[in-house]
């Protein structure tokens, strides 16, 4: 983890945030859920302690179900759309919340380390170097929900 301290927005700016510590790690999640969510091939997401994490602005929510039942809570711009946020009570009982690595101002965007859900990910996803795959979460994430 290191001592950058990430700012970034939602398309609109109404919705700004700033991250006090860097990233845990960054995947790519190619879940379908997460494809609908973006709107593309996959969801770039940080993985961040939630203590350092402030959101300015007010957010809307979608209480999604991940593949355990569990209800995951999708955080998003109500104005223009951008998601921001995704959490669940896996994410909370382990310190940690999920930023859309989008939102990041550049160049500060973080590179990705791993990509999960590799089993859905549409054909014509190349690999891309340098990152773990798994077809699902990572064995070490295993928790009652996905991001």
């Amino acid at each position: 983890m290191d001592n950058t301290v990430y700012r970034g927005s939602c398309l609109c700016g109404g919705v700004k945030l700033s991250l006090a510590a860097g990233p845990l790690a960054v995947a790519l999640c190619h879940c379908q859920h997460c494809q609908k969510q973006s709107g593309s091939a996959f969801s770039a997401a940080m993985i961040v302690p939630a203590a350092a994490v402030e959101i300015d602005g007010t957010l809307s929510e979608f209480i999604d179900t991940s593949d355990s039942g569990q209800a995951v809570s999708r955080r998003f711009c109500g104005v223009c759309g951008s998601p921001v946020q995704t959490a669940s009570a896996a994410t909370d009982a382990q310190g940690i919340t999920v930023i859309k690595a989008g939102l990041m101002d550049l160049p500060s965007m973080p590179a990705p380390q791993m990509q999960i859900y590799c089993d859905r990910a549409v054909s014509w996803m190349p690999d891309l170097p340098g990152t773990a795959r798994f077809d699902r979460m990572p064995p070490a994430a295993e928790s009652p929900s996905k991001e």
